[in-house]
């Protein structure tokens, strides 16, 4: 059964990510915004209609993760970095948002569209770079 405390917080989550509030987010996955606003509110209970939009909208999010509980979700391990092994080795650190090159590098297509940072329990922080 949906706990919808949990989804409340996690569609709180990503309104807050990806810098909505509830009408930006109810355009932004075509619903009308009172359907936003009472969920949000707990008049009503999510459609699967509405859940399927949001899955569809977003694509670093997954049902699991919106509609499961951290401890009933399936997660895919995100392997461990051992940064004192790593000490003597050169790290390829790129500037966000990345600065203008000059004409020598014009045609280099390399261009930051996101960072996503993961966290144990299931949640995560989006950035999107300013336009």
């Amino acid at each position: 059964m949906l706990n919808i405390d949990i989804f409340i917080r996690r569609l709180k989550e990503v309104m807050e990510n990806h810098h909505l509030n509830a009408a930006g987010f109810a355009e932004k996955i075509g619903v009308q915004r009172s359907s936003v606003s009472h969920i949000l509110s707990k008049r009503n209970k999510p459609s699967l209609d509405l859940i399927l939009k949001i899955h569809s909208a977003f694509n670093e999010i997954t049902l699991d993760w919106l509609l499961l509980e951290a401890d009933q979700e399936k997660t895919i391990p995100i392997p461990s970095f051992d940064i004192k092994n790593k000490l003597n080795t050169t790290l390829d650190v790129k500037e966000f948002p990345p600065k203008q090159e000059t004409q020598s590098n014009a045609g280099n297509s390399e261009e930051i569209i996101r960072i996503i940072e993961f966290y144990k329990d299931g949640s995560f922080r989006l950035f999107l770079p300013k336009s």
